[in-house]
This record gives C-alpha cells, structure tokens and sequence, in this order.
C-alpha cells in the first residue's frame, strides 16, 4: 500500500507512515489489542508454576546429594553469595523463556491466555540477541523496584520497560 501526498514538505512523515504500513500490526483486519499488566501478571505466575515444577526434578535429587555431601563443589558459592548450582538453575529457567519465545513468540503461560510476543519493528521473528536481551537484562531492569512493570499500565501500547528496550509488544493473538 503506497499514498502519495502532492506537497514534498511531507516526504519524511510519508516514509514513517509507509514503514508503519509494511508493519503487520498495522495490517491486520482486526485492530491489534495490546495485553494488559494482570494478563500478563497471569501468564508469568503460569510459567513460574512450570519452570518451578520442572526444575523441582533437578533440585530434589540434588538437595539429597548436598545432604551428604555438603562440600560438593556444585554447592560452594563462586560469584558472590552464587553457588555453580544457583547458577546453573537460572540459566535453565532464563532458557525456558528465551526458547520459548524466540521458537514460538510465546511460553506456555502466553500460549494458554493467547498471548504472543511480536516484533514492532519489521514484523519478523525478534532477533535472538534481543529475546535474550528482553528475558534476562530486560526482566532485571523491569523489575528494579516494579518501575518497569508500571510502564504497562501507564502506555497506551502497555509496554513494559524491557518490551520498550527490545522494540516488542505482547499482544493477543
């Protein structure tokens, strides 16, 4: 879809508006409905439910092992107050979430309340740098304080902070 205006001191506002066309949110027959905060609030307790149930197989086993061998190296803290352990949990929650939405555009929890992370860019797949960015350094932003999460509910787009970093939005699918 190409509109042309007549006068040239318009050229620059029409290659913004000819870009937002080429955008799929603008495309769609529908008008886009951006998620909420409690929606979204939802889908996360989902996915905390999961990631907490999936890790629990990994963690019972080794809880019994640090029983009887508390010196075991995978407990000793390395970074801080973080042991190997600690480290190893977090990265396999984080690749739950980083997976998951770069593969489908969703996790479980977004995938139950049709929910879909997109791109507001180009309207292709999110990069993999920035779904990484967006689950981790993003989510760690955000949630400093809840600043981040009050972005939702103060945007007309509700965005939250890591949404607004990696050029996303969550919206229903």
């Amino acid at each position: 879809m190409h509109i042309q205006e007549n006068n040239n001191n318009f050229n620059g506002a029409n290659k913004v508006y000819e870009a937002n066309l080429m955008n799929p949110l603008y495309q769609t027959q529908s008008p886009v409905t951006y998620a909420g905060f409690f929606v979204r609030l939802a889908a996360y307790i989902i996915d905390i439910i999961i990631v907490k149930l999936a890790l629990s197989t990994l963690r019972v086993p080794m809880w019994i092992v640090s029983m009887f061998n508390p010196d075991f190296f995978l407990f000793k803290p390395i970074l801080f107050d973080f042991s190997l352990w600690n480290i190893i949990l977090y990265l396999l929650s984080a690749l739950y979430f980083i997976l998951l939405t770069y593969f489908k555009g969703a996790t479980v929890g977004k995938y139950l309340l049709r929910l879909n992370v997109v791109s507001d860019l180009d309207g292709e797949k999110i990069p993999l740098l920035d779904v990484i960015y967006r689950e981790t350094i993003g989510r760690y932003l955000s949630g400093l304080l809840f600043i981040g999460y009050f972005f939702i509910g103060a945007s007309s787009d509700k965005r939250a902070l890591h949404d607004i970093l990696c050029n996303t939005h969550v919206i229903y699918s």
